[in-house]
């Protein structure tokens, strides 16, 4: 089997195949592949590096999407570990580690939208927003279009996510979706206590300033 093509049609039997037969080490290639095609465009809102090479911007930016996907992927294998047990799973963090990167295999598939807007557009990509409301210098029907197509990418990647959840906890898929679902809620409320504290200490620092 290779999970790199059936995790489209046979997503249950991929998990139990990363579970049971692949190393940690097919989970780094997972994630460098994946970074290899969503990495090519993370930074393009940001305005990070602008003025730099298109080809730059996009190695350093590979790199970034690189290392920040092996620490996630550490960080949320614990989660979804220690809150699956609340929900009464039994599945360790060495069997989570294993199914944890199956979403990114989605990913992957990204790459031909990606590196065709970034060879048309090129390093305008990655210049601050000036149009658009100022969130993207790409056409409007171009945005949504990609947007669209990383959404439908998303929900089912949280599909997969529940199943591999429910997988090593021995539990169903929906009670996986329960683990991922809490995640998120906890993240909301997190984005909105540092938005707030953040937004107080800047009427602070402007009031002071004032």
């Amino acid at each position: 089997m290779n999970p790199l093509l059936s995790i489209w049609n046979q997503p249950t039997k991929t998990l139990e195949y990363l579970l049971e037969k692949k190393s940690v080490g097919y989970g780094v290639f997972i994630l460098l592949l994946g970074s290899i095609s969503t990495g090519s465009i993370a930074l393009a809102p940001t305005g990070w590096f602008s003025g730099l090479p298109a080809y730059l911007i996009v190695i350093f930016s590979i790199i970034l999407t690189f290392s920040g996907a092996l620490l996630g992927w550490v960080i949320m294998a614990a989660l979804y570990t220690w809150i699956g047990k609340w929900l009464g799973g039994t599945g360790k963090f060495s069997e989570m580690i294993h199914v944890t990167p199956a979403s990114t295999i989605l990913t992957i598939y990204l790459a031909p939208m990606n590196y065709l807007i970034l060879a048309i557009y090129g390093s305008r990509l990655f210049e601050v927003p000036t149009e658009n409301f100022g969130v993207t210098n790409l056409p409007l029907g171009v945005y949504f279009l990609m947007n669209i197509v990383m959404i439908g990418v998303g929900i089912y990647g949280i599909v997969i996510m529940s199943k591999g959840i429910g997988l090593v906890h021995k539990f169903s898929a929906l009670r996986g979706f329960g683990v991922v679902a809490i995640l998120m809620g906890i993240g909301i409320v997190f984005a909105i206590i540092f938005s707030i504290v953040i937004g107080i200490l800047l009427f602070s620092l402007f009031t002071t300033i004032g």
